[in-house]
């Protein structure tokens, strides 16, 4: 995949270029680490520290897929299987609360799917209730590639997780889960065991797409322990704002320039060099500094740019001190970042949250 040419291609399929949460990148990033991969070095060669991924930002899938690819090189798709077992709840704030909020678990899953764009989820989730059987299906983006499957294997290795805490967090009875599988039965038996350890012994492969099978439908209306209207309602707004920033987003394709701003936004403190983010691109740097100059702007400007738009945004919060700001802008002085902020606003720091 060539990317800064047009659009976002999987298998020779076009896709419109949708946005979505980091989170589902950095508990990618935190399951590999967990199962012995060095991929904080595979990162830095692009100018990411993973430690400084912005949690609150959000992610062009383009972007996303492309640092996927890099990082799992070398990396067969069934290590997914483990990868995907420590995604965790926590990060998932307002779309967490949302379910454990609902009043009945019917209404819990419908938010999940409804949602599944602020999730770790690629793919598409679908919930269908056929006699006593409660089907939730998930369709991954592409299994037709090496990366698609490590993705699909970390997703619905993570959704079953998933699913599992967050029965526990709703003080709910976990119930048994069926678990059909998209991908080729292993040929080692050492696999299939590793495969019905986690999934149980009745796992199924070679189905037309995931499926977390649940028996009984009259689960569907047990009153959820957690549940709280005014709660509720409050993260319904809070989550559909959130889609709806993400949607407003979608380009039919992402510009070289909307490429490269938005690499730089996902990380707090750390600015990759215009070499790292060319090996991102997959091209030469003098390629990219080239196609900027075309736009009439240059790396040095938009990196400028994107400093003083965080300076504010930080500066704004008084959560943080003007230290704290200058440590995640990446000043290793506060005194260069406050000269720096007065050259570019007029004023400084203290100056400007008084005024405003």
């Amino acid at each position: 995949m060539f990317f800064c040419s047009t659009t976002f291609e999987v298998f020779g399929i076009a896709f419109r270029i949708m946005k979505r949460s980091i989170l589902g990148l950095m508990y990618l990033i935190q399951g590999m680490r967990h199962v012995g991969i060095d991929v904080d070095a595979r990162l830095a060669d692009m100018g990411i520290l993973a430690d400084a991924l912005d949690p609150s930002s959000i992610i062009a899938d383009e972007i996303e897929w492309d640092i996927l690819q890099y990082i799992s090189q070398d990396i067969s798709p069934e290590q997914g299987l483990v990868i995907g077992q420590h995604y965790a709840l926590a990060g998932y704030g307002p779309f967490l609360m949302l379910l454990v909020t609902s009043d009945t678990l019917h209404n819990a899953l419908l938010n999940g799917v409804r949602f599944q764009q602020l999730t770790h989820l690629f793919g598409s989730l679908q919930l269908n209730i056929e006699k006593d059987l409660i089907h939730l299906h998930y369709q991954p983006i592409d299994l037709n590639t090496h990366l698609g499957q490590f993705r699909a294997q970390c997703e619905i290795s993570g959704t079953y997780k998933f699913l599992q805490d967050i029965f526990k967090m709703m003080g709910l009875e976990i119930p048994d889960i069926q678990i059909e599988l998209p991908f080729q039965i292993p040929r080692e038996m050492e696999l299939i065991k590793a495969y019905q350890q986690y999934y149980g012994l009745d796992v199924k492969f070679e189905c037309q797409h995931a499926s977390f099978i649940l028996k009984n439908t009259q689960i569907l209306n047990i009153k959820i322990p957690s549940a709280d209207t005014l709660t509720y309602r409050v993260y319904e707004e809070k989550c559909l704002q959130d889609l709806n920033k993400l949607e407003r987003s979608t380009h039919a394709k992402l510009t070289i320039l909307e490429y490269v701003e938005e690499y730089l936004e996902m990380q707090n403190g750390v600015i990759p060099t215009m070499s790292e983010t060319a090996c991102a691109l997959k091209i030469p740097e003098r390629t990219l500094r080239h196609k900027l100059q075309q736009l009439q702007t240059s790396y040095k400007e938009i990196r400028e740019r994107l400093i003083k738009q965080k300076a504010l945004k930080f500066i704004e919060d008084s959560a943080y001190s003007i230290e704290q700001v200058a440590e995640m802008l990446g000043y290793s002085e506060p005194a260069a970042f406050n000269h720096a902020f007065k050259r570019w606003f007029g004023q400084s720091p203290r100056q400007y949250n008084r005024n405003h």
